[in-house]
């Protein structure tokens, strides 16, 4: 079972994707993938399968990035864009990808993304709930399930996933 996890940005997303691999790894499971977090005026990218951390972007302007690719008000990190992807390429038991964004959409940043996402029977993608029209176009004609994260339901989406992934197995 694949799942794409929508939501407003801050609502809890990646939160949610933390717990769904504490959970799946209580169950004997093998995560990999990435998870994307804001530390100040950075974004990191986290390897599931290691815990180990790189500077994905920085603001523009807040410091120097070699090398640096800029995107919106970030400036990516050419180094933590091949990180995320290699963490990406990994096998497992389930994938997770946070934060799938507008650079991946480009076919750029993680773009090896989707083809992960389509090729692993068990994922979760987690992405803004202001892609996921574009999102859903890219992943036609593949077997997944929206589930929406909100103010309300976040609490309960954790295990409400791993149900969802444990029925398919």
């Amino acid at each position: 079972m694949r799942i794409v996890l929508v939501g407003a940005k801050g609502v809890g997303k990646t939160t949610i994707c933390r717990k769904v691999v504490e959970m799946a790894r209580r169950r004997g499971l093998r995560c990999v993938g990435t998870i994307t977090s804001q530390q100040g005026d950075d974004l990191l990218v986290e390897d599931v399968a290691t815990g180990e951390k790189k500077l994905l972007a920085a603001v523009a302007g807040s410091h120097k990035v070699p090398g640096g690719i800029p995107h919106c008000h970030f400036v990516f990190s050419p180094e933590g864009i091949e990180f995320g992807k290699r963490a990406l390429s990994k096998r497992g038991d389930l994938l997770v990808i946070d934060e799938f964004g507008k650079l991946e959409l480009m076919g750029k940043g993680f773009d090896n993304a989707l083809e992960a996402f389509k090729r692993h029977g068990r994922a979760v993608l987690a992405a803004q709930d202001t892609l996921k029209d574009r999102l859903l176009q890219e992943l036609d004609g593949v077997e997944f399930k929206v589930v929406e994260a909100t103010e309300q339901n976040r609490e309960e989406l954790p295990q409400a996933i791993i149900g969802c992934l444990d029925a398919h197995r």
